[in-house]
C-alpha cells in the first residue's frame, strides 16, 4: 500500500517539476498538493501482470548494457516494483549513465524506493557544475522522497542558490517532506518575502509538516508502521490463521 502511495507521491512531485506554473495556478494553485495526489490516485490504473522480482532483475541486467538509451530506460522500468539490494544496485549504476533519460529514471526510482544509501551520491551530483538543471530538479525531488535527514542540508543549500520559482518550489516541498526543524528559519523567510505566491504557499505547507500540523507522506507511513507494531498479538495470529486457511483451501 505504501509503495503504491510513494509512486503516487513521486508522480505529484514530478508534476510540480514538469507542469508550467501558470498551468498549476489554473488548477487551483498549490494549496493543496493533496489535490495533485488525489488526481494521481484517481488516474492510476491496473497494469499488466508484473514479473517476478528475479525475472525483472535479470531482464534489467541484460538490457542495461544496450547501446540504445530507450532500451536502458526500459531496463530500469523493470525495477519499478522491485525494491531490494540487487535492484537498487542497478539503479545506482543507472545514475551514472550518460543519457539524461536513463539518469533521471534511475534517480526517480531510487526516490520511490527511499534508498538512503543513494543520498551521498545524489547530494554530490546536485552540486556538480555540469549537472543539467532538469537533473538537479529530479535529485531534489528524490531527496525529499527518501526523507533522510542527511539530505536536508543539500536541499537547503540548493534552495538558497536558486532564483527560478520551479526549482525553489521543488526544494521547498522536499524540505517539508524531510521535516528537519533546521529548515524553519529559511522557510519562514520565504513565506514572508518570496515573490512567487505558489512558493510561499508551499513554504507554508512545509512549515505545517515540520510542526506536525499537516501530515507528510513520511509521517503517515511512520504512524501506520507504529500502529502495525502495536497491533495486539491475537489480531496478528487471527490474520495468520485466516491466511493459512485460505492457502489450505486453494491447495485442496
Amino acid at each position: 500500500m505504501f509503495y503504491t502511495r510513494w509512486i503516487l507521491a513521486l508522480s505529484a512531485i514530478l508534476a510540480l517539476i514538469a507542469v508550467p506554473w501558470p498551468a498549476l495556478a489554473q488548477m487551483g494553485g498549490m494549496g493543496g498538493m493533496s489535490d495533485v495526489f488525489g488526481q494521481a490516485m484517481r488516474s492510476t490504473q491496473q497494469g499488466p501482470k508484473a514479473k517476478t522480482p528475479a525475472d525483472a532483475i535479470s531482464d534489467a541486467q541484460k538490457k542495461l548494457d544496450d547501446v540504445d538509451p530507450r532500451v536502458r530506460v526500459a531496463a530500469l522500468d523493470e525495477l519499478a516494483g522491485v525494491n531490494n539490494a540487487e535492484a537498487n544496485a542497478i539503479l545506482m549504476r543507472g545514475m551514472s549513465d550518460n543519457d539524461l533519460r536513463v539518469k533521471v529514471k534511475a534517480i526517480d526510482l531510487l526516490g520511490i524506493h527511499q534508498f538512503k544509501d543513494a543520498v551521498p551520491m545524489m547530494s554530490q551530483e546536485l552540486f556538480l557544475r555540469d549537472t543539467p538543471d532538469v537533473v538537479k530538479l529530479h535529485l531534489v525531488a528524490a531527496l525529499g522522497e527518501i526523507g533522510a535527514q542527511s539530505g536536508m542540508l543539500p536541499v537547503l543549500t540548493f534552495l538558497q542558490t536558486q532564483t527560478n520559482e520551479r526549482a525553489r518550489g521543488t526544494a521547498v516541498f522536499a524540505l517539508g517532506e524531510i521535516g528537519n526543524p533546521k529548515a524553519i528559519d529559511l522557510l519562514t523567510q520565504i513565506v514572508g518575502s518570496d515573490k512567487s505566491p505558489m512558493v510561499r504557499k508551499l513554504a507554508q505547507e512545509a512549515l505545517a509538516k515540520i510542526d506536525g500540523e499537516l501530515p507528510s507522506v513520511h509521517s503517515e507511513e511512520v504512524a501506520a508502521q507504529r500502529n502495525k507494531e502495536h497491533e495486539p498479538t491475537y489480531d496478528r495470529l487471527a490474520k495468520l490463521r485466516a491466511m493459512d486457511e485460505k492457502l489450505q483451501a486453494e491447495n485442496w
